[in-house]
């Protein structure tokens, strides 16, 4: 039978892991969103010449199963970066990432948006919407 500080010590061992596994996820996706490469008014630019107002993430785990990303099965997840560009410019980026096994792997949708797009998926985040338009005002 298993003790209560076994479980215990299991558990943490268990949230380590996936703290670890996610910023290696993150460091990917960032890594791989630098070299993207955008169609600006200003020229093409990579993804560092982009500013990222907000990200919105949606995770395709099953709620509840921690050690999932940790076995051999693969685990898709979305990021959805809103960013700013030259010009200006403004993109959604939508990042399709499967992790299993130790590896990450991202592919890419990226869409232009025009200002009002962008002001209307930013609505209701005052930070987000400051950060692309400066001290802009939410109609």
């Amino acid at each position: 039978m298993i003790g209560t500080l076994t479980v215990v010590a299991i558990m943490i061992l268990a949230a380590v892991a996936a703290r670890a596994g996610n910023r290696k996820i993150r460091a990917e996706v960032m890594r791989s969103f630098n070299a993207q490469t955008f169609d600006t008014p200003v020229g093409r630019v990579t993804g560092e010449a982009l500013r990222i107002v907000k990200i919105s993430k949606q995770s395709m785990r099953f709620a509840g199963d921690d050690v999932y990303s940790l076995g051999q099965q693969h685990q898709p997840s979305d990021a959805f970066l809103y960013c700013v560009g030259p010009g200006p410019s403004y993109f959604l980026a939508i990042a399709m990432a499967e992790t299993g096994a130790g590896a990450v792997s991202v592919k890419w949708v990226l869409r232009p948006l025009t200002e009002e797009r962008m002001r209307g998926a930013l609505m209701g985040d005052r930070k987000a919407t400051a950060l692309a338009f400066g001290r802009a005002t939410e109609a």
